[in-house]
């Protein structure tokens, strides 16, 4: 069974995701925190792990799970953020969808199905969200934006580890890594029969207690610097009641195209 991963920081007492799956997977739920919350994550649940130091951020609490679970481990793995609940789209006669709760048995067939894709090549991919418009795109979609979670085959991904830069953009870290392994010739595959609902961003803890709009701009810049043939950016006023009027960054990213230099790249050195 996959290990599912939830790295957690100033939330200890409040675990949306893991109180969201099923009791019966619970073995398989690691808790991932920083040294200063152990003594604490350890009267919440029985499976942790603790990263190298003390406030690292988001991007360096990855590099470190990524390299137990992948290099150490060579487990499969599923990293989900701490505020998630669980749904699943069902097609309605009219061809449109309705959401309802995951269950248990949603949760074994989703893990299930997505060893069978890993066992395809599909070292990585993530649930959709219920930020993306699902239409179209039921019940999956290849080689597409990954955010709040993401599942990696730790056999695969430990032979690249190296390869991989884990912190080189903080603040959007989830598309850099994507890119990366798109870019490397390795598909992902995105679930949008399962998807999460992410909680309200900006709340307390995680990674708000470092990450504002001049961080998240300076991250999706920074992104658009290092793959400017996939990202265009587009700013628009934050809608967040905390930061009204604020201009944010907003990152559109050519994932296919992304995926399809890679294989354009291989054919050009196998005819060179």
């Amino acid at each position: 069974m996959m290990e599912l991963v939830i790295p957690t920081f100033k939330r200890l007492h409040n675990q949306i995701t893991l109180h969201n799956i099923p009791k019966s997977l619970l073995e398989n739920v690691t808790l991932v925190v920083q040294p200063q919350e152990e003594v604490e994550a350890k009267k919440i649940h029985h499976k942790i792990f603790v990263v190298s130091d003390n406030n690292i951020g988001f991007a360096k609490t990855i590099r470190d799970l990524t390299y137990e679970f992948a290099v150490n481990r060579q487990t499969r793995f599923w990293i989900l953020d701490d505020d998630l609940t669980f749904l699943r789209h069902y097609e309605k006669d009219d061809g449109k969808l309705k959401k309802e709760p995951m269950v248990e048995k949603d949760f074994v067939e989703v893990l299930e199905k997505t060893n069978k894709w890993m066992d395809k090549g599909f070292s990585h991919g993530a649930f959709g969200t219920t930020w993306n418009n699902p239409l179209g795109k039921f019940p999956y979609v290849e080689n597409s934006r990954i955010m709040t979670n993401k599942y990696y085959d730790g056999k695969v991904i430990s032979k690249i580890w190296k390869d991989i830069d884990w912190v080189g953009c903080c603040g959007a870290e989830d598309f850099y890594v994507n890119l990366q392994l798109l870019t490397k010739g390795y598909p992902n595959r995105v679930w949008y029969e399962f998807i999460v609902n992410p909680g309200e961003s900006h709340k307390d803890g995680g990674c708000s207690v470092y990450r504002d709009a001049e961080y998240h701009n300076k991250s999706c810049e920074e992104l658009k610097r290092l793959f400017p043939q996939f990202i265009t950016i587009k700013y628009k006023p934050n809608p967040n009641k905390n930061m009204k009027g604020v201009m944010m960054a907003h990152s559109q990213v050519q994932w296919k195209k992304a995926y399809q230099s890679s294989q354009t790249s291989s054919l050009d050195g196998f005819m060179d």
